[in-house]
């Protein structure tokens, strides 16, 4: 079954902007956008029928998407209490970013010599989709971007860092980079707060890049690549540290509430 960042993964490869119909498929992507929008965070117990109910369908496909989700570490099963969001360490996600700074950097120098001209317009086309997003919170003065706006700002993230790899032409890069930013992007964002100060040096990163892509300059290209990722890393780890220390206030979380409940039935 493709997964959501597969499909953006064979619309990069493919050129094609094909999404299959399944109700496996539908179900897979549905609690994939509640957990890029914080509607299910991490430790949080997944339910079944109400997924099925939200998207109309039985829970058999459900089932299925969440089977999917677990194969891919994002959901996690906990036998006769039910199925939760996974967590991720601080050390998962420290690794992720210096692997992430590994790969692309290295991959900006092939890629700038292969870069078609409509490889070259597309990333000038998602820096402005990224930008639009901007200037739409900026006008409605809002705070924080959320919900489907979100999604979209991170569709095009990540589309970029994609087509980026796909031109240095090294599909295990691809499979490596997109396992560790769905990691990220699924564990971390809810924690970000991405307002108009985050979202603006986002969106510059990637315009230095482009542009530096654009005169063919590969070490200025690398040199705002490892900038962007220095700096995401720095904040998905302090947004992590928050996180943990609101969750210990807060006190126990529901996976330690569901471990007890099923201690206790076998005492």
């Amino acid at each position: 079954m493709p997964s959501y960042l597969f499909l953006f993964k064979k619309h990069m490869l493919s050129g094609e902007v094909k999404v299959a119909e399944k109700l496996s498929d539908n179900a897979y992507k549905h609690i994939i956008r509640k957990i890029l929008t914080s509607e299910l965070v991490s430790g949080q117990k997944i339910s079944e029928q109400t997924i099925a109910a939200e998207c109309g369908i039985s829970r058999t496909p459900v089932r299925e998407a969440i089977r999917g989700l677990i194969q891919e570490g994002v959901l996690y099963q906990i036998p006769s209490i039910g199925t939760f969001v996974a967590h991720v360490d601080r050390n998962q996600i420290q690794d992720a970013y210096e692997m992430r700074a590994l790969i692309e950097c290295a991959a900006i120098h092939q890629a700038v010599r292969t870069l078609t001209k409509e490889s070259r317009q597309e990333l000038r086309r998602l820096c402005d989709e990224m930008h639009c997003i901007i200037v739409d919170l900026r006008l409605k003065k809002k705070q924080v971007l959320e919900g489907d706006a979100l999604v979209s700002f991170l569709s095009f993230d990540l589309l970029f860092h994609l087509l980026l790899l796909k031109a240095a032409g090294n599909r295990l890069a691809i499979q490596i980079v997109t396992s560790a930013y769905q990691r990220n992007q699924f564990f971390g964002h809810h924690s970000h707060r991405r307002d108009l100060q985050h979202l603006a040096w986002v969106w510059r990163h990637h315009s230095k890049i482009e542009r530096a892509l654009r005169q063919g300059d590969a070490p200025k290209a690398e040199c705002w690549m490892r900038a962007h990722i220095i700096r995401s890393q720095s904040d998905a780890l302090a947004a992590f540290d928050q996180a943990a220390a609101n969750a210990a206030n807060a006190g126990r979380d529901p996976v330690s509430d569901a471990l007890a409940q099923l201690i206790d039935r076998f005492e």
